[in-house]
C-alpha cells in the first residue's frame, strides 16, 4: 500500500480512544473490585484493546500502519531485550529511592504484591501471559503506535514523545511510579519512533514486566547477590545503566544501517 493511500487516525480520535479505554478500565475495575484473579487480569488486560481495535477495523484503517506492526530483525530485537534488562535494574533503584522520600501506603503494596505474586504454575502462566505478553503489545499498541503517531503526524517528534510519555504515565494512576514510568515511556517512544516498529518496545516492556514478576515472588535471601541494605548493589545498578547507554548506542547504530539500506 502507497503512503498516499494510507489514511491515519486524527489527534482528536486518538485523544477519545485513549479516555475510551481508561473509562472502561475504570468500569470493569470497579465492578471486579479488589479481585486479584489472575483470570480476570488476563480478561482486563485483553479489554484494554477493545476501543482501539474496534475503532480501527470500524473506520477501515490499515492496522499494519496504525499500530506500526512491521518486522524487525532479531538482533534489534535481543538488543532491546538488554535495554529492558538494564531499565529493570536502574528503575528498580529508582524506585526505592523515591519510596524512602516517600513511602508507598502499606494497603497499596500488599495490594501490588497481590497483583504480581503467583501460587501456582497455572498462576504464573497465566500472569506472565497477561503482563508479559498481552500487556506488552496492548500498551505498546495503544500508546507508542496508535496515539504517538497520531501525534508524530501534526507535531514534531520530541513533542509526540513526551506528550504520549505523560498520557501513558497519567494512566497508570501511581504517583509513586510517575517517575519512572515517564522514563520508561520516552525510551520507548524514541526506539518506536527510531525503528519504525512497536516490537522493540514491546520486547522492553516485557521484560521489564518479567522482571518485577521475579522480584516480586522472590524472597529476600534469595535476592543476596542482587540487594545491599535493602537497595540494589552499585554494581548491579552501574550494569544495568550501561545495558541502557550501550543498548541505545547500539540500537541506534543498527536503525541507521536500516536506514541507509532503504535508501
Amino acid at each position: 500500500m502507497k503512503n498516499e493511500e494510507v489514511r491515519f487516525p486524527t489527534v482528536r480520535n486518538a485523544f477519545f480512544i485513549v479516555v475510551a479505554t481508561l473509562l472502561l478500565t475504570i468500569v470493569v475495575g470497579g465492578i471486579w473490585g479488589s479481585s486479584q484473579s489472575k483470570g480476570k487480569i488476563l480478561l482486563f488486560e485483553l479489554l484494554t484493546l477493545l476501543p482501539v481495535l474496534v475503532f480501527v477495523f470500524a473506520k477501515g484503517f490499515s492496522f499494519r500502519e496504525i499500530f506500526r506492526w512491521r518486522a524487525v530483525s532479531g538482533s534489534l530485537l535481543l538488543v532491546s531485550g538488554f535495554i529492558g534488562l538494564g531499565l529493570s535494574v536502574v528503575t528498580d533503584e529508582m524506585d526505592r529511592l523515591i519510596q524512602m522520600l516517600i513511602p508507598v501506603p502499606e494497603e497499596l503494596q500488599q495490594a501490588m504484591r497481590e497483583f504480581m505474586v503467583f501460587r501456582s504454575t497455572g498462576e504464573l502462566i497465566v500472569l506472565v501471559i497477561a503482563t508479559v505478553v498481552i500487556a506488552g503489545f496492548a500498551e505498546e499498541m495503544i500508546f507508542r503506535g496508535f496515539f504517538q503517531g497520531a501525534l508524530e503526524r501534526v507535531t514534531d517528534v520530541t513533542k509526540a514523545v513526551l506528550g504520549t510519555a505523560f498520557v501513558f504515565a497519567f494512566v497508570h494512576f501511581n504517583p509513586w511510579w510517575l517517575v519512572e514510568i515517564l522514563i520508561l515511556g520516552v525510551l520507548l517512544g524514541v526506539m518506536v519512533w527510531r525503528s519504525g516498529s512497536i516490537f522493540p518496545a514491546v520486547v522492553v516492556h516485557g521484560v521489564y514486566n518479567a522482571s518485577a514478576i521475579g522480584l516480586i515472588n522472590s524472597d529476600a535471601s534469595e535476592l543476596e547477590w542482587y540487594l545491599v541494605r535493602g537497595h540494589i548493589s552499585p554494581i548491579w545498578v552501574l550494569l544495568g545503566l550501561g545495558c541502557v547507554v550501550f543498548g541505545f548506542r547500539l540500537f541506534y547504530w543498527m536503525t541507521e544501517k536500516k536506514d541507509e539500506r532503504d535508501e
